[in-house]
């Protein structure tokens, strides 16, 4: 007898059940534009170009590559001088003449499909490593036993200072989607100004072994886009850093804005950042 009723029951809601399928449209919505890149100074490993990319967000039941976008304008000036910058491949645009100053605030001018794209940043400092080594660790409930990568830096007293931690196994960044890199990757000085700093690491995910290559990089950057790191990886903790395909739940404001419609807004951020870089090789 339950068995009967139970058959029944699922007779009716069977047959009430409508396909709607042909009344849901999940088309993706238009391309925005997606910046990825900005001017930096580099006194270790000096670079030979400054590096921009620009691609185009995909739909959101699209299964493919952000498309790279070739055929835009795109120049920053320094306030005194202009530098145009020229497309090389893959989305990516290159300028060796311009050069990274602190205390210099630079805008990028972007012309794309008949409107123009306009924003800034400014080249903040950085402080000098005071040292740079690897510690061995044992296994714990959060982490693999290995070698991590640590560093000594002395804080500028009475200064706001911003900092964004790049970390490099055998050349190649390393960086792990996780909740903790809203805390570990960027950090105000506000709870350290002016002290000097023991053994930070400034990537717990990033483990090494014997003969591994590692190089660390502190960067003095701008508090807006210190902000906009501290979203980005709130965002992505779960879902990882690509914010190049479809734009997360709740789009990140980027610094780069649409003169010509400002509801066309665009995703990235064009930084300024000041880079104090170290390398060495793991040993015991």
């Amino acid at each position: 007898m339950k068995k009967l009723i139970l058959i029944c029951i699922l007779i009716i809601l069977y047959s009430c059940e409508t396909d709607v399928t042909n009344d849901i449209t999940l088309s993706g919505s238009s391309p925005r534009l997606v910046i990825n890149g900005g001017i930096e100074r580099n006194t270790t490993t000096p670079l030979t170009e400054q590096r921009i990319r620009l691609t185009t967000t995909t739909g959101f039941l699209e299964d493919s590559d952000p498309i790279p976008v070739t055929n835009a304008i795109v120049s920053v000036s320094d306030g005194n001088q202009n530098f145009v910058f020229s497309h090389t491949a893959d989305g990516i645009y290159t300028n060796a003449e311009i050069e990274g100053n602190i205390n210099t605030r630079y805008t990028i001018t972007i012309e794309w499909q008949g409107e123009t794209y306009q924003g800034s940043d400014t080249l903040n400092g950085v402080t000098n490593f005071d040292d740079v080594y690897a510690v061995f660790e044992e296994e714990t409930l959060f982490t693999d036993e290995g070698y991590f990568i640590k560093f000594d830096s002395t804080d500028p007293p009475n200064i706001a200072n911003f900092y964004y931690y790049r970390v490099f196994r055998n050349g190649e960044f390393v960086i792990v989607p996780d909740p903790g890199n809203s805390r570990t990757l960027a950090e105000s000085d506000e709870f350290f100004d002016g002290l000097q700093r023991i053994e930070v690491n400034p990537n717990e995910e990033v483990i090494f072994e014997l003969g591994d290559s590692a190089t660390i990089q502190q960067l003095g950057i701008s508090e807006a886009y210190y902000d906009y790191l501290i979203q980005l990886f709130t965002q992505t903790g779960n879902q990882g850093l690509s914010f190049i395909g479809n734009p997360p739940p709740a789009s990140i404001r980027s610094n780069v804005f649409n003169l010509d419609t400002p509801s066309n807004r665009v995703l990235g951020y064009f930084y300024a950042a000041d880079v104090e870089e170290a390398s060495l090789i793991i040993t015991e």
